[in-house]
């Protein structure tokens, strides 16, 4: 029996490099592969936002990718207008005015977000931003609400009064306070529309060069392990 144990452990001992080469062959060429997912979502988002495409109706849209040429028809909803606070832009603290835009009756809400104003702007009590009650068609681009990773309190404090100010709110809260169905997108109002403020939606995205060079740095580390295990294999039988 001590015997069997003894044998048993030797085994396993010199198992222990193999499992080791085949986890960081595993491990290397996961990342490697994320890295080369993320370069191609970001170089996604370029294209997309430096397009010479026409755009397209929201109802045509067959996807959600971001940054798309979009544009509707319909009416925005003044008196249900969300403020996003504590939204920081080159230092200074302001917030996001999101306006709920009602393309027809019968289809969901979409949200658009006019753009930054800095707080000190009196714009709580609705100076600012209301917007005249007819028909627009506006343009814009395919985007989401501003997010973190980690929010600390509820988004929506008060909910008695309109406009509604939040914590970086997400689609699905803004649908509950409006009691509406919501597009899972929103538009990001381009420079050229009426009743926009401070705008700029470049995309803040590193190069995806430097993604592909963190790929190949990942896929030089998993190709040396599994260097290491046909070593490791090759000297077990040697």
């Amino acid at each position: 029996m001590i015997k069997i144990n003894r044998k048993t452990d030797v085994i396993l001992k010199q198992s222990v490099p193999y499992i080791l080469a085949l986890i960081l062959i595993y491990c290397f060429a996961s990342l490697g592969l994320w890295q080369l997912d993320r370069a191609k979502e970001k170089t996604s988002e370029l294209n997309a936002f430096n397009s010479p495409d026409a755009y397209i109706s929201v109802k045509d849209l067959s996807d959600i990718d971001q940054y798309k040429k979009i544009k509707a028809t319909g009416r925005y909803l003044n008196d249900k207008q969300i403020i996003i606070d504590n939204i920081i832009r080159d230092g200074k603290i302001g917030q996001m005015i999101i306006s709920p835009f009602e393309i027809d009756k019968f289809s969901p809400l979409i949200l658009v977000n006019r753009g930054w104003l800095p707080k000190n702007s009196d714009i709580e009590n609705k100076i600012d931003i209301d917007v005249y009650d007819k028909k627009y068609e506006i343009k814009g681009l395919s985007g989401y609400l501003p997010k973190v990773a980690i929010r600390e309190s509820l988004s929506f404090k008060n909910k008695e009064d309109w406009p509604r100010v939040g914590i970086y709110p997400t689609i699905d809260e803004i649908k509950i306070e409006l009691g509406k169905n919501l597009y899972p997108f929103i538009i990001l109002l381009d420079q050229n529309e009426e009743y926009g403020f401070q705008r700029n939606w470049e995309p803040k995205l590193s190069d995806p060069a430097t993604n592909y060079g963190y790929a190949f740095q990942w896929f030089l580390m998993c190709f040396c392990s599994f260097l290491f295990l046909i070593y490791r294999i090759k000297k077990s039988f040697s």
